[in-house]
């Protein structure tokens, strides 16, 4: 059963001024926000944002739409009860506003003293353990001229949330900290207020915390809407915003419902899609097999370049979790090639996380005894290495440590004559692998590999100890389960 909405807005219009001089400034505002859920808002100054969150706080008049805070609406709402949805707040802002001739904990208990009737006892216990939680145990005599700013920001967090709100208000609570306070400090934040079941409304022109939001949402002009450019960002760390600019195909949002199939295995691929809310599931389906769970994913994860990248068919199947409703940024084939074109960083971390992908797949159907998640991890835990022409990759007499699976380009095995001359002994090709015997028998190598000179060679590496322990977990020995690695990866 889902919990009610904290936050209800239907049809949200405000304006400033009266008569000739009367301006709207925000236009038919639609907004639910849920227990637990963290929501950034973003958009350029003067758009509309803090408008948007002084009418949440209660700070404003409602006059036009419904706007509602716990079930209470706040139009027509009398000062009486304004008064009594303001208790449910947790306010912090820029400036940390703290009363300088009080200590760390003595500012926290200010807010304990105005809305809670515990004892003073009970009030320093509680200050002390919240300051505590957001690591200030040791800072909780000393007065804000004694504290970073960091430190004062945390204070003024605990301050806001010692009472335990239902809803927190922050408006630009980084603005004033490097990267690792400001991160710091919204961690804390989302830890905290989730722990309590705590809804978060952020307004924020700060780029770096980004991540942590469940969702986020642009303010422009007044209007609300999706801020693709930022959420693509979170999924793809080297993305070009730029780039939105000057392609036709724009990305676009698609909702699915509890356990609706998002792509199906062997369909052709035309989207690549990234996850803005909501649990999805990646099934394998084999012939007269059930299907194997993969992977669980999570928002800012992204889906569906293997079959971009490799075929143009699904590889697996990608539905919404049960219980998860979920929505996706959709983004067509040709502006993701664009994007995979644009940017090399981009592009290079789409096709590694392809290759684990792939290798996750090929572990799956290796040893389908093996639990996902293990399967999961070891895949997270594969390279892909790049070796130009003539590149060695392995010597003669070096300790084993690493299974290599060539992906593309050739390589030559080497050996040796009694006078420790190396001559070719023959190569191999996309789709071998080698390292496996010496791994297996626990004996250096006994050949040296190399590049051809007329070849550029890319492999995915498996550390040798992770290798031998999949092996240790299922009833065959190690060449059998190689082999069936190497027969999935030909194909």
């Amino acid at each position: 059963m889902s919990m009610p909405p904290i936050v209800s807005i239907q049809n949200l219009n405000y304006f400033y001024g009266k008569g000739d001089l009367k301006s709207q400034v925000l236009y038919d505002i639609n907004l639910e926000i849920k227990p637990g859920e963290f929501v950034i808002l973003t958009g350029p100054s003067g758009s509309g944002k803090s408008t948007l969150l002084s009418l949440i706080g209660c700070l404003r008049p409602v006059n036009h739409g419904s706007l509602k805070i716990l079930g209470q609406e706040l139009k027509e709402a009398t000062p009486n009860q304004l008064t009594l949805v303001r208790r449910n707040f947790g306010y912090i802002t820029q400036a940390s506003n703290l009363i300088e001739f009080l200590n760390a904990w003595q500012n926290v208990q200010m807010s304990l003293s105005v809305q809670s009737k515990l004892s003073a006892q009970k009030q320093y216990q509680r200050s002390v353990e919240i300051l505590t939680a957001i690591g200030l145990g040791d800072r909780i005599n000393h007065y804000p001229s004694d504290l970073s700013g960091g430190q004062r920001q945390r204070v003024a967090l605990a301050s806001a949330l010692v009472n335990q709100p239902q809803l927190v208000l922050a408006d630009e609570p980084t603005a004033a900290l490097d990267k690792k306070s400001g991160r710091n400090v919204v961690a804390l934040m989302q830890r905290l207020a989730k722990q309590r079941g705590s809804a978060i409304l952020m307004v924020t022109h700060d780029s770096r915390i980004l991540d942590f939001a469940d969702r986020i949402i642009s303010v422009e002009d007044g209007r609300l809407g999706r801020d693709l450019d930022q959420e693509i960002s979170i999924a793809l760390p080297e993305f070009d915003e730029a780039l939105l600019k000057t392609t036709e195909t724009q990305p676009t949002v698609l909702s699915y419902s509890s356990g609706e199939v998002i792509i199906q295995q062997g369909d052709p691929a035309h989207n690549f899609y990234i996850l803005l809310e909501g649990i999805v599931e990646v099934f394998q389906e084999n012939l007269n097999q059930p299907p194997k769970l993969l992977a669980r994913m999570k928002r800012g994860e992204y889906f569906g370049e293997i079959g971009l990248l490799q075929g143009g068919k699904r590889t697996a199947t990608v539905r919404a979790a049960k219980d998860s409703e979920v929505k996706v940024v959709a983004i067509s084939q040709p502006l993701f090639q664009a994007i995979m074109n644009h940017s090399g960083l981009t592009s290079s971390d789409i096709v590694r996380q392809l290759h684990r992908r792939t290798m996750s797949s090929y572990l799956a159907r290796a040893f389908p005894k093996i639990k996902p998640g293990y399967l999961e991890n070891v895949a997270t835990q594969i390279n892909v290495l790049r070796y130009g022409a003539n590149s060695y990759i392995v010597q003669s007499g070096e300790q084993a440590q690493y299974l290599y699976f060539i992906l593309s380009g050739q390589v030559e095995i080497l050996t040796q004559d009694s006078q420790g001359q190396e001559f070719y002994s023959h190569s191999l090709s996309s789709g071998d692998c080698f390292g496996d015997k010496e791994l297996i028998t626990k004996q250096p190598y006994s050949k040296s590999v190399r590049v051809l000179s007329d070849s550029e060679l890319e492999v995915m590496t498996l550390s040798g100890s992770i290798f031998l322990d999949l092996v240790s977990k299922v009833e065959s020995d190690a060449n059998t389960v190689l082999q069936k690695l190497v027969t999935l990866i030909q194909k």
